[in-house]
């Protein structure tokens, strides 16, 4: 029987192993969103709208206030600007009314049709990919022209297939595609705000 210990040690080197695939697998998507980002802000003036469910909707709760608030305080500037950013995981009474008079799968789509415009970005985190009201905000979004990241894991679903920046997580296990996604997302805010407020910035490939 596998002690503990041993167990803490499995699932760490299985986390090690996940972030070294990512390297393999998704530098330039990663790049991709981050640039998005910074174009969301920068060039449009447009909003970020996140979404997920279970701890990916604490996943997409926790975008939102590191755009709106800050990542870090490191990157040669003490304070910046907030940027627009709303995680549509959050307000009980709308996501209650529209589940019950709608139904469920329609929880986020019903949002950004009445929030969402061109020039604003949406990132969709699911872990499988196959979420149903994920997709079918992503699809609405796709139909107004909206830019959309998708955040998945495994073999990326349906989310990896229609969302315009897709980011599969290299794992089949949630917790270590959710570790990702945190991880990718932590190096997008960190690219956003190297460009947009720090002295130096960075150089774009």
């Amino acid at each position: 029987m596998m002690t503990v210990k041993d167990f803490i040690v499995k699932h760490l080197n299985e986390s090690i192993a996940t972030k070294q695939k990512m390297i393999e697998k998704n530098v330039e998507a990663i790049e991709s969103g981050a640039l998005a980002i910074v174009d969301t802000f920068y060039k449009y003036g447009g909003t970020v709208y996140t979404f997920g469910n279970g701890g990916s909707a604490s996943d997409a709760q926790h975008i939102t206030d590191e755009l709106l608030c800050m990542l870090r305080t490191s990157n040669e500037f003490k304070h910046r600007f907030p940027l627009p950013a709303h995680a549509l995981t959050t307000d009980v009474s709308v996501l209650t009314a529209i589940a019950n008079d709608i139904g469920f799968e329609y929880v986020f789509s019903r949002q950004l049709e009445a929030l969402a415009k061109r020039g604003d970005l949406v990132i969709a985190l699911s872990t499988s990919g196959n979420s149903v009201n994920v997709l079918r905000a992503v699809k609405l979004a796709n139909s107004r022209g909206i830019k959309t990241i998708g955040m998945s894991g495994g073999d990326g679903g349906e989310l990896a297939k229609i969302a315009d920046i897709p980011i599969v997580i290299p794992a089949r296990d949630v917790a270590h595609i959710q570790e990702g996604h945190e991880s990718a997302f932590h190096i997008m805010c960190d690219i956003m705000e190297q460009i947009l407020f720090s002295e130096r910035g960075l150089k774009v490939e």
